[in-house]
C-alpha cells in the first residue's frame, strides 16, 4: 500500500542544465515551437537566449556556451544597446464629404408612407 504523503508530493523537478529555472516542454508546445524556431533563425535574440536556457531546451554542450552569454547579459544589462524603431506615419488626408447630392434617406414622400396605417 501506498502511503498518503507520498501521493500527494509533487515530483521533484529535474533542472540538470545550467540556467535552467523550469521544467522542460514537451516537443510539441507552441512556446517552445516558437521560441526554438526564433533561436534558430537569430541566434543571437535575447528573448529566444532567455527561452531556451530557462526552460532547458538546448543540449549540455550548447546551453553551456550560451549560458555564459546569458549570464553576461544580466550582470551588465546596459552593455546591450536596444534598438531604436522610428514610427513613420502616413500623412493623413483629410476626408472630403460631398454635400451636392446622394440619397441621405431622409427625404420624404418615400412610397412606403402610411403602410400599416390601414387598420386604424
Amino acid at each position: 500500500m501506498i502511503s498518503k504523503s507520498v501521493l500527494e508530493s509533487p515530483a521533484p523537478l529535474l533542472l540538470t542544465k545550467p540556467g535552467q529555472k523550469f521544467q522542460t516542454p514537451t516537443p510539441g508546445d507552441a512556446d517552445r515551437v516558437f521560441y526554438e524556431s526564433l533561436h534558430r533563425q537569430n541566434p543571437s535574440s535575447p528573448m529566444a537566449q532567455n527561452y531556451v536556457i530557462e526552460y532547458g531546451v538546448l543540449p549540455m554542450s550548447d546551453a553551456t556556451e550560451l549560458y555564459k552569454i546569458y549570464m553576461e547579459r544580466k550582470r551588465n544589462p546596459q552593455a546591450q544597446p536596444r534598438a531604436v524603431v522610428k514610427k513613420s506615419r502616413p500623412k493623413s488626408t483629410p476626408m472630403i464629404i460631398d454635400e451636392t447630392g446622394g440619397d441621405t434617406g431622409f427625404e420624404g414622400g418615400g412610397g412606403m408612407e402610411g403602410i400599416g396605417r390601414g387598420a386604424l
